[in-house]
C-alpha cells in the first residue's frame, strides 16, 4: 500500500515508542487519504484488501487537526466494531459549513477483516495529537502524525 513519490506519498518516520507517519499529497485532502493508507498499512501490513464494500464518512470539526485526528479515528472505530478494514479513500474538497466548522466527505472502499486473509499487525490504540504538523503550501500538504500503540 505505500505510495512513496515526489507529489503523493507516506513514509514512516523514526520514534522511541509509536508510529510516526510523515504523509504528503498535493491537497490537504490527498495527504489525508495517504495518512489513511499508512494506518491501514501499520495495522495490516502486507494485506490484500479488496474493494468489496462502500462506507461514506462525514466529520465536522473547529480545526484542521482535529478534523484529522476526528478522521482517523473513526477508521479505528469502524474497525473495532464492523470490523471493516479499507484500501482506498476518496475525499471530497474540504468545505467549511455555515455553521462555521470544517467538514469532511468521504467514500472509503474496502471489506470485513478476514483472519485466515488479513494479517494484522501492529494495534493502533489510538491517534494522537503528539508531534501533530500540517504543513500547507501551493501545490503540496505535508502531515506528520503519531499513531498510539
Amino acid at each position: 500500500m505505500e505510495k512513496n513519490n515526489l507529489f503523493s506519498g507516506y513514509e514512516f518516520l523514526n520514534h522511541p515508542a509509536d508510529v510516526w507517519v510523515h504523509a504528503w499529497g498535493k491537497t490537504f485532502e490527498e495527504a489525508i487519504e495517504n495518512c489513511v493508507y499508512s494506518l491501514m498499512e501499520t495495522m495490516f501490513e502486507g494485506s490484500i484488501i479488496e474493494s468489496k464494500i462502500t462506507r461514506d464518512i462525514v466529520i465536522e470539526e473547529e480545526t484542521k487537526g482535529s478534523l484529522l485526528v476526528a478522521f482517523l479515528s473513526e477508521f479505528l472505530y469502524i474497525f473495532d466494531t464492523d470490523y471493516l478494514i479499507f484500501n482506498h479513500v476518496k475525499i471530497d474538497p474540504i468545505i467549511t459549513n455555515s455553521a462555521g466548522k470544517i467538514e469532511l466527505h468521504a467514500k472509503c472502499q474496502g471489506e470485513v477483516f478476514d483472519q485466515l486473509k488479513h494479517i494484522p499487525d501492529i494495534e493502533v490504540k489510538a491517534i494522537t495529537y503528539s508531534y501533530l504538523e500540517i504543513n500547507e503550501e501551493k501545490n503540496r500538504t505535508e502531515i506528520k502524525i503519531v499513531y498510539d500503540i
